[in-house]
């Protein structure tokens, strides 16, 4: 896979095939993580992805949203929408923050021994896990989510008001 092909199943319109749960659920693996997870395809059912979500019961801000890849070698990550916490570029350019971000998949890193690892961009786009999911959604084209997460707008708008903004 190259950069524009990896853009393009970020970015081409999906649908969603197996629903969500209608909450976020303990995840057995560890006491302090609700999870929730679903299916979608792109519009032409000729690519399937997963969506997983984490989030931290105890830190707020420990969050993480993101979309994997089902291809004919196996699922790979190609994008995820994290919380603020330290991170640590290990493949491009090495910087380090502690600041909400964004993974993408490149195509150096799948080359890279350190596949498993996505360099990240730090994001102004949100500051919660409901602002995450709502930048996700939209920028990963998951069509009529709302039908899924249909408090999720009033969520994100009450956030904004409540800090000033419109």
């Amino acid at each position: 896979m190259n950069k524009t092909t990896i853009e393009s199943l970020i970015y081409c319109p999906k649908i969603i095939t197996a629903k969500p749960k209608k909450a976020m659920y303990q995840d057995q693996r560890n006491n302090y993580t609700m999870r929730n997870d679903f299916s979608c395809a792109s519009l032409d059912n000729k690519n399937t992805f997963e969506v997983f979500m984490r989030l931290n019961t105890e830190i707020a801000t420990c969050f993480s949203i993101g979309l994997r890849y089902n291809s004919e070698e196996g699922a790979v990550t190609i994008c995820r929408y994290n919380g603020k916490h330290p991170h640590r570029n290990k493949i491009g350019d090495k910087n380090e923050f502690n600041s909400y971000h964004v993974h993408m998949l490149y195509d150096h890193q799948l080359t890279s021994d350190l596949s498993d690892s996505l360099d990240a961009i730090e994001t102004n786009k949100y500051l919660t896990f409901h602002e995450a999911l709502h930048a996700f959604l939209n920028d990963c084209q998951i069509q009529k989510w709302d039908e899924y997460f249909p408090d999720l707008e009033d969520k994100v708008s009450q956030l904004t008001l409540g800090m000033g903004g419109f």
